[in-house]
Formats: C-alpha cells, sequence, structure tokens
C-alpha cells in the first residue's frame, strides 16, 4: 500500500442521527480490528459537545466513557480521531476560541487521545462582520483556525496529526463557488502541509471516485487528500440502508490519497458489510500479486460471512438461504444502483405489468413466485435471533413486505382475468394508511425519481400527466428529437418551437387526459401525447389552432430549395396534413411519443406506449395509429416490437411517412 496512506482505511462515525451506543462501537472496533481498519473518526453531528456546544468541555462522565472508548481503540491498534465542529458560531479572529478549541483538545490529550480533526462542513460559507474586517476570505479565516491547532499539536504532540474538513469538500460544491471564488486553491496554499484535508469526491455521495478526479484534487489542495466515503451513509434517505458492493473506488486511487474512511450506515448493525468489503479492498491493495479488484466477488465473500447473523429462533423455521440473503441485500445494494439480482427482479416485474393484453405466460408465473417468496421472507425474519439486527432493519423489511404484497395481489388479479375469473377487490392498502402522510403528498408535488443514466437504479421515473407549465420543456424535448428522431437543434435555430406547435402544443390543449411527461431528476424527458378520435381532433385544430399560427408567421414564399426546416414547418401551418389512414373507423385515435437521448434505450418507452395504449382502450376506442418517417429505423422496429404493423405509405421513396396501426382491447391494463 502507498506510504501516502497515514491514515489508512476506517469508520466515521459522522451521520445525522442518534449516536452509536458503547456496545454497538464496541461491535465495530472489533469488525475493524478484524477487517485491518486503522482509523475510527468521532464526529457524529448530534453530539452537542461536537457542534452546537462545542466550546464547553466534557462533563466528567462524558471524558471517562471517551478515555474507555480511546483505551478501546488503542487495544484493537486502531487509532481514534476526535474531531470538533466549530464552523457554525467561530470568530475566527478571536483569540478566545481559538484557545477554547486548543483547551478542548487538551482534555482529550488528558484522556488519551493523539489525533484531531476541524470540520467546517455543512455551513453557511460566509464571514461575520468581525471577521471579514480581519480576513480577506473565508479559505484564509479557516486556515488560521486550523495553523493555530496545528502549530499548538506539533509543539505538545509530535506524533499526533490534524484532519482538516473544508466548507466545499466535494466537487460539486466547489463549482458551486461554496466559500467564495478560489477557496480550494487558496485553502490548498494556506494550510500548513502537514494538515490533512478531508474530501468526498465528485458529490457528496459519489458513485465513483476515480484517479484522474483525485489526482486533480490533489493538485488543488497540494496534498493527497482523506477521503471521506458517503457511499454506505443513510441519513439522508431513512428509507433505505446500503450493503452492496464497493464499486467505483479502483486500486489505482491508493498512490493519489492518504486514507479512506467510510461514513457508513446511521444503524451499527447494517455496517457489517461496508466494514467487511472496506476491509478486503485494503487487503486487495497492500497484496502485490492480485489481480483486477472485483466489488461482487468481495460482496459474496463478505454476504457468506455474514450469513451466519440471520438465525431464526423457531426451530421449524426454515432457514434463510444463501439466494434469500442475496436478493435482499440486493434490494438494499447502493445509492445510485439495485444489486444484480434485484435488477433481474426488477425487469421481470416490469415486463409482466406493462405487457399489454390480459395474457398470463410462464415468465408471469415465475415473477409472482419470486414475489410471493421475497414477501415471505420479510415475515420470517421478524424471528431473527439478532434482535438489534432485526431492529435496524424492521421498518424497511416492513416497507418492502407492504409493497410486495401490493404487488402480489395486482399480478394475482392478472392470473385470474387471464383464467376468465373476476378480478379480486384490490382493498388491501386504503388511501391515507398506506402510503399516506404529508411527506408522502410533497413526493407526489415534487418526484425526484432515480436518475437515467447507465449503471443507475433502474425504477422507472415519473410518467404523470402534462400541466401547463411543461409545454416549454415538452417543445425542448420535440426540438431535441426533431430530426428523424436526431437531435434537430441546429436545423431550427431561426425558430426553435416550430415543430412543437404542431406536434405538442395541440395536444396539450386540446387533449390534456391523453397527454402524459416523464419526468426524471432533471426534468421533462419524455411525452407520450395522443387523440381518441382524430378527426375531431383535427377539425378543433383547423378552428381554434391554425389560425392563430398562420396570423403569427406568413407562408414562405420563393424557391423551396432554400427555405430553411422551421420555413418548411411554416408552410405546414398554412397546408396541413389531416391524413388518417384507412380503415379509419377501425384505427381512429392516434399517438405519438419522444424520449430525450438520456432516457433512450433504457426500457422506458414500451411502458410509456403500453400506458396510453390501455388509456385509450379503457375509452373504448377499437384501434390506434401512428406515423413514422421511413427514415426512422429504430422507431419502426420499436413499434413493430409492441405489436403495431403497416397499415400505409405516403411520400416519396426517401421521404415516406409510414403509417402503422395497432387493434385495442378493453382489457388491456396500464403498467
Amino acid at each position: 500500500m502507498s506510504t501516502s496512506w497515514r491514515w489508512g482505511g476506517g469508520v466515521i462515525e459522522g451521520f445525522y442521527g442518534k449516536p452509536w451506543t458503547r456496545q454497538e462501537r464496541s461491535q465495530v472496533f472489533a469488525w475493524m480490528a478484524a477487517s485491518g481498519l486503522q482509523t475510527y473518526f468521532y464526529a457524529p453531528k448530534d453530539d452537542p459537545h461536537h457542534r452546537s456546544i462545542w466550546r464547553q468541555p466534557l462533563p466528567e462522565l462524558e471524558a471517562a466513557a471517551l478515555g474507555e472508548r480511546i483505551a478501546a481503540c488503542r487495544a484493537h491498534n486502531i487509532d481514534l480521531v476526535f474531531a470538533i465542529h466549530p464552523g457554525l458560531d467561530i470568530e475566527h479572529c478571536s483569540e478566545k476560541d481559538q484557545q477554547l478549541l486548543i483547551e478542548r483538545f487538551e482534555q482529550v490529550v488528558s484522556l488519551g487521545g493523539r489525533h484531531f480533526a476541524v470540520l467546517f462542513d455543512d455551513i453557511p460559507g460566509v464571514l461575520s462582520q468581525q471577521d471579514a474586517e480581519r480576513f480577506d476570505s473565508l479559505s484564509e479565516a479557516q486556515a488560521a483556525v486550523a495553523n493555530r491547532v496545528q502549530d499548538w499539536l506539533a509543539e505538545q504532540l509530535p506524533e499526533g496529526r490534524l484532519l482538516f474538513c473544508p466548507t466545499a469538500y466535494c466537487t460539486r460544491m466547489s463549482n458551486a463557488k461554496l466559500g467564495g471564488e478560489g477557496y480550494l486553491a487558496a485553502l490548498g496554499s494556506q494550510l500548513d502541509p502537514a494538515v490533512d484535508v478531508l474530501w468526498t469526491g465528485p458529490e457528496i455521495i459519489s458513485r465513483e471516485i476515480s484517479s484522474e478526479h483525485l489526482a486533480s484534487v490533489g493538485r488543488l489542495l497540494r496534498r493527497p487528500p482523506v477521503i471521506w466515503d458517503n457511499l454506505f451513509a443513510n441519513d439522508y434517505d431513512a428509507d433505505r440502508f446500503f450493503v452492496g458492493p464497493l464499486h467505483g473506488r479502483s486500486p489505482e486511487i491508493a498512490p493519489l490519497i492518504r486514507g479512506l474512511l467510510l461514513n457508513p450506515n446511521n444503524e451499527q448493525p447494517l455496517n457489517f458489510m461496508p466494514v467487511h468489503m472496506l476491509g478486503q479492498f485494503l487487503a486487495h491493495l497492500a497484496d502485490t500479486t492480485a489481480k483486477v479488484w472485483q466489488p461482487r466477488l468481495a460482496f459474496l465473500k463478505a454476504l457468506a460471512a455474514w450469513h451466519s447473523s440471520f438465525a431464526l429462533y423457531a426451530s421449524d423455521a426454515e432457514a434463510v438461504t444463501d439466494a434469500e440473503l442475496r436478493l435482499l441485500a440486493d434490494c438494499f445494494s447502493l445509492p445510485h444502483e439495485h444489486g444484480d439480482d434485484a435488477k433481474t427482479l426488477l425487469a421481470e416485474i416490469t415486463d409482466a405489468l406493462t405487457r399489454p393484453g390480459a395474457g398470463w405466460s410462464d415468465a408471469d408465473a415465475v415473477c409472482l413466485a419470486k414475489v410471493a417468496a421475497l414477501e415471505e421472507l420479510t415475515t420470517r425474519l421478524t424471528d431473527l435471533r439478532d434482535r438489534p439486527l432485526f431492529q435496524a432493519m424492521s421498518r424497511r423489511l416492513w416497507a418492502l413486505r407492504e409493497e410486495l404484497s401490493l404487488l402480489r395481489q395486482r399480478l394475482c388479479n392478472r392470473q385470474r382475468v387471464a383464467a376468465g375469473e373476476p378480478a379480486s377487490p384490490d382493498d388491501d392498502h386504503l388511501p391515507g394508511t398506506f402510503r399516506g402522510g404529508f411527506v408522502a403528498d410533497l413526493r407526489r408535488l415534487l418526484p425526484f425519481p432515480a436518475a437515467l443514466r447507465e449503471g443507475t437504479a433502474r425504477s422507472l421515473p415519473l410518467l404523470r400527466h402534462a400541466r401547463a407549465d411543461d409545454r416549454a420543456a415538452c417543445y425542448r424535448v420535440c426540438l431535441e428529437t426533431g430530426d428523424h428522431g436526431a437531435d434537430g437543434t441546429p436545423f431550427y435555430t431561426d425558430d426553435p418551437d416550430a415543430l412543437g406547435r404542431i406536434f405538442v402544443g395541440p395536444y396539450l390543449a386540446f387533449e390534456p387526459e391523453l397527454a402524459f411527461v416523464l419526468e426524471d431528476s432533471e426534468g421533462v424527458c419524455g411525452y407520450v401525447l395522443a387523440t381518441a378520435n382524430s378527426a375531431r381532433f383535427f377539425q378543433r385544430y383547423e378552428a381554434d389552432w391554425r389560425p392563430q399560427l398562420m396570423a403569427s408567421f406568413a407562408e414562405p414564399a420563393g424557391d423551396r430549395a432554400t427555405w430553411t426546416r422551421a420555413e418548411q414547418i411554416h408552410h405546414e401551418y398554412h397546408h396541413p396534413d389531416y391524413h388518417c389512414p384507412e380503415p379509419s373507423e377501425v384505427f381512429p385515435a392516434h399517438a405519438h411519443i419522444d424520449l430525450l437521448p438520456r432516457a433512450q434505450g433504457l426500457g422506458f418507452g414500451k411502458p410509456m406506449m403500453r400506458h396510453i395504449v390501455a388509456e385509450l382502450a379503457a375509452l373504448g376506442v377499437p384501434g390506434v395509429h401512428l406515423g413514422v418517417s421511413g427514415r426512422n429505423q429504430r422507431a419502426l422496429a420499436f413499434y413493430a416490437g409492441l405489436g403495431f404493423h403497416e397499415l400505409e405509405r405516403t411520400g416519396t421513396p426517401g421521404d415516406e411517412v409510414i403509417y402503422l396501426g395497432l387493434r385495442l382491447s378493453s382489457t388491456m391494463e396500464r403498467p
């Protein structure tokens, strides 16, 4: 392992929430020792002596408890780092405040402490008026405090080391200029070189921390950072815990950092996996003969060791199998992605729920059996002998169980309908008692679904009815897919909204009940629009929409070959095509869908089309048609996979429109 690793690997008790108990810390220390971890970093945000009353010395009982903690760490060959977070109200220029900070550390030295940290994270990032009169920048003020502590430490305790957490502790914060312009670069030049700097990566919770990223950060800070890794932290999301593989941290980062410290799950019993996987990662770094780091293999090895904690009380209860535990862990994998088995199950569930028609297949039966088995496992785990472990998981397990119960009911009803039986009432989960409450209502108003990047969680983003304020975003989607499925932006610089006025605007205005948008964490990323009666829609378009277009945009003149793309669309404003393929009475409805590139190829298009098809079928529409550019082979293949077949073609070869149709059934279900 690189000699730059002054802090090795370790665990940070640095989350927001109830600090661990003495017994829980003892268990963590034992896990750390067994895994070869060297550093325990004490900085729980909810310890008032850590932040809110940092100036006050520890009372006698708490000081004694800290002394025992330091001794316990030393017995396991672990260095304890004692951190204070004075950033909320410190007067950096105050000699008294600086001295009080040092006196706090002196008390810890008297208890056996040797290593310390000063944290300035999660604060507003501005100087008080008094400090602004003394210092030119926040970085200068904070460096003055840290350097004063470092001078004291070097004189009184030469073997001691100091860590510093900046106000901008990830790239996102730095880019937002938290702490001021040039904050990190200034801090790197102003801090004593002996002070180590904590860093969380590109993000607060970083999916990947690459060697290229760390090399850049190291140059900025003028020292390799110590990674404060929030990959397994769950204090920001009480619905989940994380026990997945240690992804996105390759062995190449070793020479570029001075330590890798995990800030893990709040609930101590859930941290067996993170601690033991970090231990495997460090052992891999130290083994010069080791092959490529394989996170999934390390995960499976740690999971096998964790299995013994899942013994049940009842002697006649079916033991938790390796496969069951693996699936459970994969359901609570990482912030950015599900585990392999959970991905597979989710794909099977999505397929079973979104397949058009009322049929029932062998794949559906397999899916239902898996769902029922996982639901049964969540109930069986209430009998765990390891009660602290069960209590740490229980709320999340019960939430999973309720969702699985609802899912099982839906699948069973599909099976009943396919067999010609009536569906059972779906009333076990009553509104308000399930998925209810103020927070649930806020989530519906402010959806924040999983990002749609490769490798992230494959949860469907929100598909919802379009609103009036979605028009601009939908026009943008239309533009960025307006070149036969590719980005049309370069071709419509003279009128970016030209396409949207035909292919989006009238649907939002006339058919709001059949207008749906797909929304991810970045905003609207797609839409699916329809009308149940094309003839009626075109009549209204002619009477209430086209006159405004003709009044606002003159019909282009001159040689058509010289027209811009936007002018060609302006011509269509004056000469619309109201064509409906025959037999129009069989396919009276029409629909179309567009997705931005970030939402393409991820399996969202088919559920969206199946949703709109089910909406039309519920209205009693016998069939739906749509037109596709003959150049858009990808779209043609997509619709063929949904059961659409060719009705007719119009236009000239190379510039033709192919009309496709799909017959509908009143039994079609929404995803």
